[in-house]
């Protein structure tokens, strides 16, 4: 199988990554997303002890006029509220990963707040979440099999709105018989947080790349071009978690998930697959071309998807082109980040780069730190084929001893 030849000329290919300024806009948002959510939430669930007064039946035990609320003072509140706002979001979270083991799915993802859980090829491992943007919680409990995929992924994705309504619905309950008991106050404040999070989650929308919970839901439910284009996705996203190669994609479903060119994040997922494709098959020209239009269209992405996206280009220039275009393959890596939700793919296009820069000594560290990477960090219950024989043709070009 090719890994090496060269870079096209007549592709011309990009030399410099585009400003990140659609990253900065997006932790923006999300910082002032969660300020926002957390201020709103104090209010709200102030508000919300006043009300619980009359659902405990203490109304005329209330504190004088203009007086804070009992069972909890606003300090208190103000503490606990970081502590519910991780509760109703892991209970949310975990209402995907349960629904989704209803119907046949295998866990592998858990991510609330600076916590992170998830399947690798050498079991589940937790680690610390550094992403500002997957700070509010996601999972993934998904089938390994391609049998009936909408189906089963909208019943995961519904499972995650239904808990946090159960859990809304138990926490004012408590509420409601706690009478003057100092947890009252918690209650209260849970069950208007996982209100919150059902009701934000359940309105169809899309943000910083992310579809809400319903907007998902309904794509799935439809029977439109993009549904089509949504169970071809899954059906890819799935295929290399049962060792399934991307050189193996069958080539009916590539077409299918780029078939739609409307700009959303699902139409660059195909080509991101389409380049997968092409890569490994050696077809770099190929390649570019289907990663050129993912780049065209990035600020469409979540910021951990554009990260991978520029450390691929960095190992596609270095793989390609090697010393002639060790400087843009460089930009290019250093614009991505820390790749944190595949450190695999970082790694490979460091080693490549350090390659192209004739830095063999410290391109072997990065390959070590790859491999590693794939066993321990790899959001797959087997490693990713096409990875390791990169990594394993970057050492042998590195001449390792």
């Amino acid at each position: 199988r090719p890994h090496g030849p060269a870079m096209p000329a007549e592709l011309a290919p990009r030399l410099q990554p585009p400003l990140a300024a659609a990253a900065r806009k997006d932790r923006k948002t999300m910082l002032r997303m969660l300020l926002g959510g957390a201020v709103v939430g104090f209010l709200v669930a102030a508000a919300g002890l006043r009300v619980g007064k009359w659902f405990a039946g203490n109304a005329g035990a209330a504190a004088a006029a203009g007086g804070a609320p009992d069972g909890l003072g606003a300090v208190a509140l103000l503490v606990a509220l970081p502590f519910a706002w991780l509760l109703a979001v892991a209970w949310h979270e975990l209402g995907h990963v349960v629904a989704g083991r209803l119907v046949g799915g295998q866990f592998l993802l858990f991510i609330v707040g600076p916590f992170k859980w998830q399947r690798t090829p050498e079991g589940i491992r937790f680690s610390w979440n550094r992403s500002v943007n997957l700070g509010g919680g996601l999972s993934a409990c998904l089938p390994l099999d391609d049998r009936d995929l909408p189906r089963r992924f909208a019943v995961m994705i519904a499972g995650g709105p239904l808990s946090s309504v159960l859990l809304a619905v138990l926490a004012a309950g408590l509420a409601a018989v706690a009478g003057a008991a100092p947890w009252r106050g918690i209650a209260i404040l849970v069950a208007v947080m996982s209100g919150i999070i059902a009701l934000a989650t359940l309105i169809p929308t899309e943000a910083a790349g992310f579809k809400s919970d319903g907007k998902r839901f309904l794509g799935l439910r439809r029977r439109d071009a993009a549904a089509t284009q949504e169970a071809a996705l899954l059906a890819l996203s799935v295929a290399p978690m049962r060792g399934l190669r991307p050189a193996a994609f069958p080539p009916a479903q590539l077409a299918a998930a780029t078939a739609l060119h409307d700009g959303s994040a699902h139409a660059l997922y195909g080509h991101l697959y389409a380049y997968q494709y092409h890569a490994d098959r050696g077809e770099l020209a190929l390649a570019q071309q289907s990663l050129d239009k993912v780049v065209d269209g990035e600020s469409a992405m979540p910021g951990f998807m554009r990260e991978m996206v520029r450390a691929e280009y960095a190992w596609l220039l270095a793989i390609g082109g090697g010393p002639s275009m060790a400087g843009p393959a460089r930009a290019w890596l250093d614009s991505a980040g820390r790749v944190e939700m595949d450190p695999a793919t970082r790694w490979r296009a460091a080693a490549a780069v350090l390659l192209a820069e004739g830095r063999a000594p410290e391109a072997r560290e990065a390959i070590a730190a790859g491999r590693a990477a794939l066993r321990n960090n790899s959001m797959s219950p087997v490693p990713s084929a096409f990875l390791v024989e990169s990594l394993d043709e970057l050492d042998r070009r590195a001449g390792s001893p």
